[in-house]
Parts: structure tokens; sequence; C-alpha cells
């Protein structure tokens, strides 16, 4: 069994205890996200296609109220796994990037959990796996009124024990990706347009799909996928098959014990990979 199945498996034993025909849908987020639930990254098996937007490691005062200006503009509500230390503070970004909080809420999104120092769980102490999680919940809670349910692990690394256990301890629902964008490794908007399109022919029925925030090629890049999304979706229906909707995360969820846990995503990258592009 491969290590992301493995620890899939492992955390369901911890924690248990039809198509729209509209071009581009979007169907609004609406359930619960606690209670054992796993979120794997593909696109749920009444959806005959989808995708889910998320953005990770924000939020950024300098990036993210353009993004929530085009998630507007294209009626898509995301999923946001903000980093505790953006939002922990005195200071005129921290005061701000709360505010960010607020407004994401507002505007109709998710928020997740993706710890306070963006770092890789397993490394950690329990003490410490504790305070990347619950201190960001607090601050988020505290902030908005609403504590996440959903968590991210940095990187997508959630296989040692005791990170399962923690997760598995909280009632949080991890959620994984299909489709990484790759923005955290590139520097246009046109790059990360181009490296959509091709994990899109990799991932012909979609999935949650990768972004960051925190970075202005990548928000210049959001409208230029949906592009791809649209003439996709024409393709498709000239041809009668069903187009992709745009689902948020709590469409996504796998509750415990209505089907076997399917692992991590496939693009899981070496955590030292991406550690230094992946936080500001």
């Amino acid at each position: 069994m491969s290590v992301p199945r493995l620890a899939a498996a492992l955390l369901l034993s911890l924690l248990s205890a039809a198509a729209p025909s509209q071009a581009t849908p979007v169907v609004r987020a609406r359930r619960s996200l606690l209670g054992g639930q796993h979120i794997d990254g593909r696109c749920p098996p009444r959806f005959r296609r989808c995708l889910a937007f998320t953005f990770d490691d924000g939020p950024e005062i300098r990036t993210t109220p353009r993004l929530l200006d085009m998630l507007d503009a294209h009626h898509v509500r995301a999923t946001f796994f903000v980093v505790g230390h953006r939002i922990d503070g005195e200071q005129p970004h921290h005061r701000a990037q709360r505010g960010l909080l607020r407004e994401i809420v507002r505007r109709g999104h998710l928020l997740g959990n993706h710890t306070y120092h963006h770092v890789v769980l397993g490394n950690l102490r329990p003490s410490q796996i504790a305070f990347e999680i619950d201190r960001t919940g607090d601050i988020v809670e505290r902030t908005t009124g609403r504590r996440p349910e959903l968590m991210r692990a940095p990187f997508g690394l959630l296989t040692a024990p005791r990170s399962l256990g923690a997760v598995a301890a909280r009632n949080l629902t991890p959620a994984y990706w299909m489709i990484d964008t790759h923005d955290w490794e590139v520097t246009s908007a046109e790059a990360v347009q181009d490296r959509f399109r091709r994990e899109l022919l990799e991932h012909p029925y979609g999935g949650v799909v990768l972004m960051h925030d925190t970075r202005p090629w990548s928000v210049r890049a959001f409208p230029l996928i949906m592009q791809v999304v649209a003439r996709r979706n024409a393709e498709l229906v000239a041809r009668g098959e069903a187009p992709f909707a745009i689902l948020n995360l709590d469409q996504f969820v796998t509750p415990r014990g209505t089907e076997a846990l399917r692992g991590a995503p496939l693009n899981l990258r070496r955590p030292n990979a991406r550690r230094g592009a992946a936080r500001r």
C-alpha cells in the first residue's frame, strides 16, 4: 500500500470512530464539514466532471482582495486555507489581513486551517502540532466567529501517526487536491494557465485545484484559467458530453463509512522542494 493510501486508511480508522446542464454551473456551499469526513481531491461520483478552486498560504492584503473580486465576477465560491502567522499580531498588515478573513466569509467562501508557520507537521512534537493547528483555529474563530472545519497540511503531507491523530482528535476534515497549477514555481499568469491546461488534460474529470492567493501572477491567472474551462466546456457540450461544474469543497466530502478513502493526490512534492516557494 502506498504511503498516501496508508495515511488515508489510518486517518479513517482514527476518525471513525447527475451532471448539471449549464456550460459552467456553480454549486454553493451548504453542508457541515465536520464529523470524520475526507476530501481526496477527485470529483464526486454524482458529478461527471467538476472543479473546486482552493487557495493556500494567505490571506495577503496585496493580492487577495483582487482575487475576491475576480471570483465574484465569475460567480465562483472557493476555499482559502489560511496560515496563522499572517493574521496574528497588531501590525497594520495583520489587522488588514484579519479583515480579509471576514470579507472572505462575507462573500460566501470557505476557510480552512493551513497551520500557523507552514511547516511539515510530521517533523514536530505533539505539543508543537497542537499549537500549529489550534492557534490558527483560535484566531480564525475569534476573527470570523467560525472555527475552520477543513484542514490542509502544508505540502499535503499528513502521514505521521501523531499529526494524523491530531487532525482526527479535532474532528477536522483533511483536504487534498488533484490539479496542481504549480503556481509556486513559476512567475507569470500565462505559465500558470498553461500548467492548469496540461493538468486538466491529465485529469479529464477534474477535481480540486491547488493555487496560492499570495502570488500576483496566480491572481492574474484566474480569469485565464476560467477561459480554459469555458472553452473546454463548449467543446464538451458540442459533443453532447457533461461540462465541468464549479463546486466548493463541501461537495467533495466523503462521509466515513460510505466508501473507501482513495488517498492523497498523485502529485505530492518533496517537502524541501516546495518549502521556500510556498512561504513568503
